[in-house]
């Protein structure tokens, strides 16, 4: 049963996934478009009702195991992994620049999805592939605001997405609002940088004064105390 289960979870993680299926994936804003393995929240799901027949025998393990199935995939689905917030953080970064990208293909005349191909090409890593499937879907879709709605569902990119609807709106020139965008992005950075660095000389703080308490009351309180019973003792 043990080896049914294993294969069974196997052929579901690992089967290809319908033409249907990867067209949505592609067509999806680029927070649901998947570029690694299955889901960690799915394979815990699988593996611990596996784990649970294997310790327990199979009536039970199921039972336990079923009952697990739900808590074990809130908690992992909770879990921010650290490859997640290295991909966040290096997205923050590298945003203003691709802007800057951008800005400069509009300034020129070329539309937004050569602009935003243009920056991909240029923009290594996560924000690259963001870049990328941002042009792809402006590349295929008829109504370019509803791409501009789905962008601004993603964390990294909803100020681009919030840029380009408001200027589809305004009748501004998209250039110069994803210029304003690129130069907020900055200044915020800059300011969360600043405070996680005030942040860390006050977290500092308590560790060096427990290291220096030690010193002090030897230095300084513990002589004053025997001199004064010197003196006491005269």
């Amino acid at each position: 049963m043990t080896a049914a289960l294993l294969a069974a979870g196997a052929v579901w993680l690992w089967v290809r996934p319908s033409p249907r299926v990867r067209a949505r994936r592609v067509l999806s804003p680029p927070t649901t478009v998947r570029t690694r393995g299955p889901d960690p929240a799915l394979v815990a799901s699988l593996l611990v009702p596996v784990a649970a027949v294997v310790v327990l025998g199979p009536v039970p393990g199921l039972v336990v195991g079923g009952a697990l199935v739900p808590v074990v995939r809130r908690a992992v689905g909770r879990m921010e992994s650290s490859a997640a917030r290295r991909r966040a953080a290096r997205v923050e970064a590298d945003l203003p620049g691709a802007l800057d990208l951008v800005v400069a293909a509009l300034v020129v005349g070329r539309p937004p999805v050569t602009a935003f191909a243009l920056a991909a090409d240029a923009t290594d890593g996560p924000l690259g592939h963001d870049l990328a499937a941002v042009a792809a879907r402006l590349a295929v879709a008829a109504d370019p605001d509803g791409v501009w709605i789905g962008v601004a569902d993603d964390p990294g990119l909803a100020a681009v997405g919030r840029a380009f609807r408001r200027a589809s709106a305004s009748g501004m020139p998209v250039s110069d609002i994803v210029r304003g965008v690129a130069d907020e992005l900055r200044r915020d950075r800059a300011a969360r940088l600043r405070e996680r660095s005030q942040r860390v000389g006050v977290r500092t703080a308590a560790p060096l004064g427990l290291c220096f308490l030690p010193a002090f009351f030897l230095i300084g309180i513990v002589p004053t105390i025997v001199a004064t019973f010197r003196s006491f003792s005269w």
